[in-house]
C-alpha cells in the first residue's frame, strides 16, 4: 500500500511542477505577445496618420498652391498643413475627413465640415489641372 500512495504522490507532484513551470512560461510568452501586438498598433496609428501624397505632375508637384483660397482655411491651418507637407490642392483632396483631423488637431473643431473643404479641394484641383492642360 505504500508503495502505491508514493507513487500518486509522486505522479500528483509531478504534474503540479510541471504545471507551474508551464503557467509562468506561458505567462511570460503571452505578455511578449502582448507587448508586440502594442508596438504593431502603434505602428498601425503612425502610418494612417502620415497623409498620402497624390500622384501629381512634376510641376504641379513642386509648386505650392495657395491653401487659404478653400473658404474655411486660414494662415493658421495652412500652416499645419504646409508643416505636415500637404502643399497642393490634390494631396488636401486626397485625404480623408480622419487624416485631416489628425493633421489639424483642436483646430478642426473650429471648422463647419472637413468634407466641404476637401470637396473644394478636389474643385480647385480640378481647375489647376485643366489650366496646365491648356498651356
Amino acid at each position: 500500500m505504500k508503495t502505491v500512495s508514493f507513487f500518486v504522490l509522486g505522479l500528483l507532484a509531478g504534474w503540479l511542477i510541471e504545471w507551474i513551470i508551464d503557467w509562468l512560461y506561458w505567462r511570460r510568452k503571452y505578455q511578449q505577445a502582448q507587448e508586440e501586438n502594442v508596438a504593431l498598433r502603434e505602428r498601425v496609428a503612425s502610418l494612417e496618420a502620415k497623409p498620402r501624397r497624390a500622384a501629381t505632375p512634376a510641376k504641379a508637384r513642386s509648386e505650392k498652391d495657395n491653401l487659404k483660397l478653400i473658404s474655411g482655411i486660414g494662415p493658421v491651418i495652412s500652416k499645419k498643413l504646409y508643416d505636415a507637407g500637404i502643399v497642393t490642392f490634390e494631396q488636401v483632396a486626397e485625404l480623408k475627413p480622419r487624416q485631416l483631423e489628425k493633421i489639424l488637431g483642436e483646430l478642426i473643431r473650429r471648422l463647419s465640415d472637413e468634407e466641404d473643404l476637401i470637396t473644394q479641394a478636389k474643385k480647385l484641383a480640378e481647375k489647376k489641372a485643366q489650366r496646365l492642360k491648356s498651356k
